[in-house]
C-alpha cells in the first residue's frame, strides 16, 4: 500500500505484469469519501498490473471528494445518485474492460494484488471471484472476526457464494449482460454474486484486500459483530430483503479526526 495522495503516473503506462490478454476496468462508487479516495487511488496507480480504466461514480459528494478523483489523471469521474448499488450499475454499464472490479473508497490495496488476484482469476477461469477481506490498523477483535468471516466463506463458496462489494471481480459480459446490482437491496452485494455465479463459475482468491474499521469504530465491535452474524444467516437463507430491516446505514460515515 502506498501512502494516501495524488500519483502522476498513468497506470495505462505500466507493463502489463500479469500477463493477462484482458482489458481491466476499476469502477469506485463513492458519496463524501474526500479522506479516504486518494489512498486507494494511490495504491491504483502503483500497482504491477494496473487497470486499463478507472471510473470513479459520484453519487453527489458535499466535500472535496470529486477535486481528490480529478488530481489523478488516469481517472474519469462520472455523477450518479443514490443508493451504491445504482452508482454500480452506471460504473459498470460504462466499462470497456473483459474484467470489472468494483472497489470501495475505504479500501487499501498491496501494490501487486490485481496482477496475483486477476492473474489468479484468469487461471482458474472465474466468472466472477472475491478476495479475502481483512481490516487494516484495527483491532485484535475486530481482525480475529475478519479471519473468521474468511474461513466461512472459503468453506462454503461452492454452496453459498458471497463476498462484499468492498472488492468483486466479474467478467465484463457477463456484468454487462446482466441487470447488474439490485438497488432495492440494501446488500446488493450478496445479491449480485449469489445471482451472477449461476451462470459464472465463482470463486474465492487467496489474496488479501484491507479495509477501514470505521464502522467498528463509530458504531461499536459488539453491536456490528452482532449484526453482520445476523446477516449472514439471512444470506444463508436467501432472504435478501430481510437484511434491510437492520438498521445499517450504507454510506454514512463520521469524518476522521481531522477530516
Amino acid at each position: 500500500m502506498n501512502p494516501q495522495g495524488e500519483s502522476q503516473k498513468h497506470p495505462n503506462g505500466h507493463p502489463n505484469g500479469s500477463g493477462l490478454g484482458t482489458g481491466v476496468s476499476v469502477v469506485i462508487p463513492v458519496l463524501n469519501e474526500e479522506s479516504l479516495l486518494g489512498g486507494l487511488l494511490s495504491d491504483l496507480a502503483a500497482q504491477s498490473r494496473p487497470p486499463d480504466e478507472v471510473l470513479v461514480v459520484d453519487a453527489g459528494s458535499e466535500d472535496g471528494t470529486v477535486t481528490v478523483a480529478e488530481r489523478f489523471p488516469f481517472v474519469k469521474v462520472l455523477h450518479s445518485t443514490p443508493p451504491v448499488a445504482t452508482g454500480r450499475n452506471a460504473g459498470g454499464s460504462r466499462t470497456g474492460g473483459d474484467v470489472i472490479v468494483f472497489l470501495d473508497a475505504d479500501v487499501r490495496l498491496p501494490g501487486d494484488f490485481l496482477e496475483r488476484f486477476l492473474g489468479e482469476f484468469e487461471r482458474r477461469g472465474y466468472g466472477i471471484a472475491c478476495p479475502l477481506y481483512y481490516p487494516y490498523d484495527s483491532t485484535w477483535a475486530v481482525e480475529r472476526f475478519h479471519g473468521l468471516f474468511n474461513l466461512t466463506t472459503r468453506t462454503f463458496q461452492n454452496y453459498l457464494p458471497s463476498g462484499a462489494g468492498s472488492c468483486i471481480a466479474v467478467r465484463g459480459g457477463l456484468f454487462r449482460g446482466s441487470a447488474g446490482f439490485d438497488p432495492s437491496l440494501k446488500f446488493d452485494d450478496i445479491e449480485l454474486v449469489r445471482r451472477l455465479a449461476r451462470r459464472g463459475h465463482f470463486g474465492i482468491i487467496e489474496e488479501k484486500v484491507f479495509l477501514s474499521d470505521r464502522r467498528y469504530r463509530e458504531s461499536g465491535t459488539l453491536r456490528i459483530v452482532a449484526q453482520y452474524s445476523l446477516m449472514a444467516l439471512i444470506f444463508a437463507l436467501g432472504r435478501y430483503g430481510w437484511a434491510d430491516r437492520i438498521d445499517y446505514e450504507i454510506g454514512k460515515h463520521e469524518k476522521p479526526d481531522g477530516g
